[in-house]
């Protein structure tokens, strides 16, 4: 089959390779119908997530049931599913606990240990555990977010409690800034203030989903602009979705008195925080892995018209073109979110 491959930091290249085959009586191989890259592949791609090269890229798919295992009864040939960018088993402690990102079994999408979704097929562990079913009512392209950016973007609000009449501001205005934004919108906040570095495009489609004003941190003093649009008060939550120190510090510095602090950008390296005004203002922070349990949640959300994240993908291309793709996802020399990858 054809797959985007990855044989060494700072390559890739589309090429053939064997297509998957069922190594357990729990698994399934499924057929992708759609892919999408995302930040973490350039991360994985240029040593910034440590992995071993040697395999084959993508986390985030639709697809359809080719074979199953001879232990998967709940789906069968034929079935539309999406599954989470980390399978995971549901028997462990932690998923027991519903904290699916660290399960114990230790299986990672776009890892050595399992071959990811910038191909034809791909094969799913666990599958009773980790796929669901895709409603004939949502296209692929309806959902193909759910199970990563929404839900990581979702996650973030939950963990900064987002209440009605709440002030939001959140730094970063990629696909992860941009779900969180749609994601906010669910829990009536008063306003919500978009805080991105030079990306008007990407700032742009932040007001269309429903950003309330939005600051570019190249142009304006992010902390002052904050101060006078909330009368000097400060926010009431502050969302991180791109991981640096700037930013991090920014959103604590942006909350007033008992101010929430979501961070679930990635952060490769240790950041110092303003503890003395933390713990003086009573601001809470809370960081992690996005929680991958709230898909079918999440499609339903979608499916009752509560949440729409077509204005995300800018192009769509044929996994032929994926290289080509993926020069254009990192170089941005056109207004590119999320590219659409169909095999």
């Amino acid at each position: 089959m054809k797959a985007l491959y990855f044989p060494e930091l700072h390559k890739i290249e589309l090429r053939q390779v064997e297509k998957p085959a069922l190594k357990d009586e729990n698994d399934v191989i499924v057929k992708i119908t759609l892919t999408t890259i995302c930040g973490s592949d350039l991360h994985i791609i240029h040593g910034a997530i440590p992995s071993k090269p040697g395999f084959v890229l993508g986390h985030e798919y639709v697809g359809v049931i080719e074979e199953v295992g001879s232990a998967v009864k709940n789906f069968q040939k034929g079935d539309r599913v999406i599954g989470p960018p980390v399978p995971f088993c549901g028997k462990c402690d932690s998923c027991h606990a519903g904290d699916y990102a660290h399960c114990n079994a230790g299986i990672h999408g776009s890892s050595c240990h399992l071959w990811g979704t910038h191909a034809e097929y791909m094969r799913v562990p666990n599958a009773e555990a980790c796929l669901v079913h895709v409603p004939d009512e949502l296209s692929d392209e309806d959902v193909i977010f759910t199970a990563d950016i929404l839900s990581t973007g979702y996650s973030a609000v939950m963990q900064a409690k987002v209440k009605p009449l709440d002030t939001v501001v959140i730094f970063g205005a990629g696909p992860v800034g941009l779900s969180a934004l749609a994601a906010a919108k669910l829990y009536s906040p008063r306003e919500i203030i978009l805080v991105g570095r030079k990306d008007k495009f990407r700032l742009n489609v932040g007001k269309k989903i429903g950003a309330t004003d939005i600051i570019v941190s190249s142009e304006e003093d992010v902390i002052s602009t904050i101060k006078k649009l909330t009368n000097g008060r400060g926010a009431d939550v502050a969302i991180d979705a791109v991981g640096v120190e700037p930013t991090i510090q920014q959103a604590v510095r942006c909350v007033g008195i008992n101010g929430r602090v979501s961070v679930v950008g990635i952060s490769g390296a240790n950041v110092t925080l303003p503890l003395g005004e933390v713990f003086f203002n009573n601001i809470s922070i809370d960081m992690g892995l996005g929680d991958i349990g709230h898909v079918k949640y999440l499609m339903n959300l979608i499916k009752e018209k509560f949440i729409d994240l077509s204005p995300l993908i800018t192009h769509r291309m044929r996994l032929d073109e994926i290289e080509e793709a993926f020069k254009l996802f990192e170089n941005r020399n056109e207004d590119v979110l999320k590219i659409l990858v169909k095999p």
